[in-house]
């Protein structure tokens, strides 16, 4: 993650240097498409779990740009682990610091470069709830290192807890401007979660083997993903009172 950060950081300073001083501001609304856990048959598309948010994006030229994002939304989906059917519903808050790259030159407002394909990659933190079901973790793994049993009894042992995990956010997109300061675009956006809570299955099909433990994934290893599908509308701003004249297009 150090290294990942350091990567960023370098590529963010290299650009600056030719920062000009222009930014946007956005809303984003959309849907989450997919969770990739533990579970089986949690086919995609399953419901609408709405999510949305906004965002503020410094441009440094008509190449690249940085963006602060903040979505918040319900997280829902169903199958099964180990045939056994699971589901889970829960509100997640995702921040993000994303690099944003255009594929062509693209400037908000400006009518002979006004659309382009992007991607997005960068750093950011999650927050939601995770809850220990313990009767419907027996189901499928009686031998779970967290089960508690008197006299072969199994106690019911539920709890829930927050979590604050990193993510690896990163997507891609479509933009195109409609107006001097307007535009709209849509685009698919992947997380790759630091932590196997999303889904509340934290490395459920481990078990305990006499004194020891069996696990099967750790703090980095793990197997939860999420996407969301959206649309977004942009309205660019100026950093000062008027636009530099060295970002006009007619200088890329």
């Amino acid at each position: 993650m150090k290294k990942l950060l350091l990567v960023f950081v370098t590529v963010l300073l290299t650009v600056s240097v030719h920062a000009q001083k222009t930014a946007d501001i956005g809303i984003w609304g959309g849907t989450l498409t997919s969770v990739h856990g533990d579970m089986d048959k949690d086919a995609p598309f399953q419901s609408f779990n709405l999510n949305f948010g906004a965002y503020f994006r410094y441009n440094f030229n008509a190449r690249v740009g940085m963006r602060a994002m903040f979505l918040t939304g319900k997280f829902a989906s169903e199958g099964t682990v180990e045939s056994a059917p699971w589901d889970f519903d829960k509100s997640v808050q995702d921040l993000s610091l994303q690099a944003e790259v255009n594929y062509l030159r693209y400037i908000l407002g400006k009518k002979k470069i006004r659309f382009s394909p992007y991607v997005t990659f960068g750093i950011g933190v999650a927050y939601f709830p995770y809850t220990f079901r313990s009767l419907e973790i027996a189901d499928f793994n009686p031998s779970h290192p967290e089960l508690t049993y008197v006299a072969g009894v199994l106690q019911v042992s539920d709890y829930e807890e927050s979590v604050m995990t990193p993510t690896i956010p990163f997507g891609m997109g479509f933009k195109y401007t409609i107006g001097d300061r307007l535009g709209v675009g849509v685009e698919y956006q992947m997380r790759k979660y630091l932590s196997d809570q999303l889904d509340d299955l934290d490395d459920p099909l481990a078990y305990v083997n006499g004194s020891e433990t069996v696990t099967y994934n750790d703090g980095s290893h793990n197997n939860d993903w999420a996407g969301y599908l959206g649309v977004h509308l942009t309205y660019m701003i100026f950093i000062g009172k008027k636009a530099c004249p060295a970002y006009d297009a007619k200088n890329w």
